[in-house]
């Protein structure tokens, strides 16, 4: 059976995971793609004050949909807002069942690139205006063991794009579709 994979783009805040993401979508036609932060965005309108309860169900929602992918159609995967540790604990017998590899890529950004990305995002911001740099650097994400780190602050988006291709095994491909795939995010 061919070797699949799941590739998984996670990151901090303001670090492009989004931005990399369309970027990969563009130039790996026959994948789909699932961002968590989309099936949060469905919850919005109910103004939830626990909000772990939009952390919860996305991250349910976006396991049936792997599970579903991973069993019926057995394409590629990239995902967002996951990390390798919960998708090898969630997915321990669909792995192996339907050869599927992780691949793991932690986008990393300094803070002055933080504050200046924060003020230009399109989608609502989860960074606090005024949090001071020790306070960001202390409640921050961080990599896991496996992951590919890059410097988004010091690495251009082309780059970074082929960087991951280049882990991954894939090359560019000419998308059918790709000036569609931003809008539909």
């Amino acid at each position: 059976m061919k070797e699949r994979k799941i590739v998984i783009i996670r990151g901090l805040v303001t670090s492009g995971k989004s931005t990399t993401s369309h970027e990969l979508a563009k130039v790996l036609p026959k994948w789909i793609f699932i961002d968590v932060w989309k099936i949060k965005e469905m919850f919005e309108p109910l103004n939830l004050k626990d909000r772990s309860v939009l952390k919860s169900a996305s991250k349910k929602a976006m396991l049936a949909i792997m599970k579903e992918v991973m069993a019926i159609s057995g394409i590629n995967i990239l995902v967002q807002e996951t990390s390798r540790s919960y998708l090898t604990e969630n997915l321990r017998d669909y792995l192996p069942k339907y050869n599927y590899k992780l691949y793991s890529f932690f986008l990393d950004v300094e803070y002055k690139d933080v504050i200046k990305r924060d003020i230009q995002r399109e989608k609502p911001t989860m960074f606090k205006k005024g949090l001071s740099e020790k306070s960001w650097k202390k409640g921050r994400a961080k990599p896991e063991k496996g992951d590919v780190i890059i410097n988004t602050s010091k690495t251009p988006l082309k780059k970074v794009v082929d960087i991951i291709l280049k882990e991954i095994g894939e090359k560019r491909k000419k998308h059918p579709k790709a000036n569609l795939i931003r809008k539909s995010w």
